[in-house]
């Protein structure tokens, strides 16, 4: 018998493949196009996205490190020559930019600060109580309230000796200077047809009580006294109250009369009423001779010849003050009492008060307190530092007087700089009035901690267009996620399937809406919805809320559709197992399907939130123009998309500081969506379930 030998199938099955199965792929030229082109596309989509990023980050660091030279609104007073290391600029608010080391532009020609002298003088006017009470504050309490001391007080009347003792306390030895004598003129308004003249009775019992002209003389008319009159910290009321009413004030408070520290607004309502009557220094008067008419008393006006004799009972010496530590400390502040006791009596009836009888012996305590000798002639032009004075509104024209003669006389911003950094050929010469330029740069810090952002004058704070940014998300995601969750759940467990078939293509309609409509619906729907419901003074036209609103709206299909998306993959055997357990239809939504789709409601609501932030036209519309640090849905703010949105729209140069800022704000924008879409990896990998 002949024995066959058992062939093993398997290896008939691979030989057979081996030499059946040769295979080879044959190219055919249509699919080699279509491969060709989808990696082109590929390969596109992966360089344009690095160039879109390579183009944010070189722009956004130019932004941070380029000179961006901005407008000091000063400019060199006179011609600047190709030797000269020391000029003098306009001027005007303390600029903190310009300091030693820093770089500034003089026409087309940068510098380096060597030194810079901020030569202000500042005149605060708190009536001569009020500044006796700020000179003589502690340094602790001046601290504490973010407050500077005055150098020099301004005062009509002489410090009384409790406001002495306050001072001491604090280190302050008072010491006063008589620069004048003022008539306290007593006023009514010119078109006062019955008032040419007092008795001081008259005028006593008019500020102590009268409640009609009539009672004050019988002839007068039967109409109520309205009396104007300095405010409670005045010098002037002291004098006034000392002079005419004993020392009593109860009398003329308990009129409830208008009150003011400042003599301009008390000429204003003594004009604005026939039947008023006031007092004040004699230069308002002077200055408001149209206006007002001054009242004799007991037959005599006020004036320089019954001043300087005597004869007119309400003439009044006019001081400053100051202490010998600061006049050493500061020297300047004892270089313009120099001046200003040099220069007032050539200067002090121009204003319209009278020369002080004495002039001679303040001269010289001067001269004490400064161990000096004799009263040095000062030249403002070798002055520097900031000056600070504060007090009387009386004594304010004549030392505001003093004071634009010492800045004319060169009391002036001053700059020391190192010429040409750029290169020794850059030094040119400028003509005066040329403006003169800072380089402020922006840093990480201010970039993100500052609450400005006005790029054009060195106002680099994002913080205001993140503010508005996030404002307007979070209300639309208020908005979007509970309603485009809702009818996720709805579609994919409560309706038919052919409801479902039918609704979510209609839902996922809105999202072709374009959003400039939707801009619009905001601002002509949404934001009168709002004003009729909260009140039109409380919701501006432009307002965060009603943006936030619309962009819920908005972004509702793309919740609800990726909601629904991820519900509908929950496998229906969970959906049974629950039903097989007693659960509710419910109960099985909230315990089972939501969370066994969490991963993919949560990548939605991610996303979606991306696209709020990122979302341009609705905010440009209905948000507001112009960045405002605001927490309230109902103020105007203006978002990160709505900025670039409508600066790039206007008149912007190219390459500058607002060009650049552009991409900065760009930036910030990119790597806030690319952090939430990380998120959003992040999340689906950690929830995601696997079935």
């Amino acid at each position: 018998m002949t024995q066959h030998k058992q062939q093993d199938p398997s290896k008939t099955i691979v030989s057979r493949k081996s030499h059946s199965l040769g295979l080879k792929r044959r190219l055919k030229l249509h699919e080699v196009a279509i491969e060709l082109s989808l990696l082109a596309c590929g390969l596109l989509s992966i360089f344009t996205t690095i160039g879109i990023i390579l183009v944010l980050g070189n722009e956004s660091i130019s932004f941070f490190t380029r000179d961006q030279w901005i407008n000091s609104n000063r400019a060199i007073l006179s011609d600047l020559d190709e030797s000269a290391s020391t000029f003098a600029v306009e001027p005007g608010n303390a600029l903190d930019s310009i300091a030693a080391g820093s770089i500034i532009r003089v026409g087309q020609e940068v510098m380096e600060v060597r030194q810079f002298h901020d030569n202000q003088l500042m005149i605060d006017v708190f009536g001569t109580g009020g500044g006796f009470r700020r000179w003589c504050l502690a340094e602790a309490e001046l601290a504490a309230a973010g407050l500077q001391r005055p150098q020099i007080i301004n005062a009509s009347r002489p410090i009384r000796r409790s406001e002495i003792d306050v001072c001491a306390s604090a280190g302050i030895a008072p010491v006063e200077f008589r620069v004048g004598t003022d008539a306290l003129a007593i006023v009514v308004s010119a078109d006062n047809d019955f008032l040419t003249e007092l008795k001081l009775d008259e005028l006593r019992k008019i500020f102590s009580g009268a409640e009609t002209w009539s009672d004050a003389r019988a002839d007068w008319p039967d109409e109520a006294i309205e009396l104007v009159i300095p405010g409670q910290d005045s010098g002037t009321l002291d004098f006034f109250v000392e002079a005419v009413l004993a020392g009593d004030a109860s009398a003329i408070l308990a009129t409830d009369p208008i009150m003011s520290e400042n003599d301009n607004q008390l000429v204003g309502s003594i004009t604005r009423n026939p039947l008023s009557i006031g007092f004040l220094g004699y230069a308002y008067y002077r200055n408001n001779r149209d206006d007002l008419r001054v009242i004799a008393l007991d037959g005599i006006k006020p004036a320089a010849e019954t001043v300087e004799d005597g004869s007119y009972a309400l003439a009044r010496p006019l001081f400053i003050y100051s202490d010998a530590g600061i006049m050493r400390d500061h020297p300047q502040a004892a270089s313009f009492i120099s001046y200003y006791l040099d220069k007032v009596d050539d200067l002090i009836v121009d204003v319209g008060y009278f020369p002080a009888l004495k002039a001679e012996q303040t001269r010289n305590a001067w001269s004490r307190l400064t161990g000096a000798g004799e009263m040095a002639v000062v030249d403002p032009a070798d002055v520097f530092g900031e000056l600070r004075l504060a007090g009387s509104s009386t004594v304010l024209p004549l030392t505001q007087r003093i004071a634009d003669a010492f800045v004319a006389a060169g009391y002036l911003p001053r700059l020391t700089v190192k010429r040409g950094v750029r290169g020794e050929n850059t030094i040119t010469p400028h003509r005066a009035g040329v403006a003169l330029e800072y380089n402020d740069q922006p840093t990480i810090v201010e970039f993100f901690s500052s609450t400005s952002w006005i790029p054009a004058i060195g106002e680099f704070g994002i913080l205001p267009l993140i503010n508005a940014t996030l404002m307007t998300s979070t209300i639309a995601m208020l908005v979007a996620l509970p309603l485009g969750l809702g009818a996720a759940i709805y579609l994919s467990e409560y309706a038919s399937e052919r409801v479902r078939k039918t609704l979510k293509p209609l839902l996922e309609i809105l999202a072709g809406i374009p959003t400039v409509v939707y801009g619009y619906f905001a601002l002509t729907f949404m934001t009168p919805l709002l004003r009729a419901v909260f009140g039109a003074d409380v919701v501006n036209i432009y307002n965060t809320g009603s943006a936030g609103i619309v962009v819920g709206i908005l972004i509702i299909p793309l919740v609800s559709s990726m909601s629904e998306d991820a519900l509908y993959a929950v496998p229906n055997a969970l959906r049974e197992a629950s039903y097989g357990l007693g659960a509710t239809k419910l109960e099985t939504v909230i315990k089972v399907v939501v969370p066994a789709a969490l991963s993919g409601i949560l990548a939605a609501f991610i996303v979606a939130t991306s696209r709020a932030i990122g979302e341009t036209m609705i905010v440009a519309i209905a948000a507001g123009a112009g960045p405002n640090l605001s927490f309230s849905p109902f103020d105007s703010a203006e978002t990160m998309t709505g900025h670039i949105a409508r600066i790039s729209g206007g008149d912007l140069s190219y390459d500058s500081i607002d060009y650049n800022s552009i991409f900065a704000i760009g930036l910030t924008l990119f790597v806030m969506t690319f952090v939430l879409n990380a998120l959003s990896r992040v999340i689906i990998t950690r929830f995601r379930e696997a079935y």
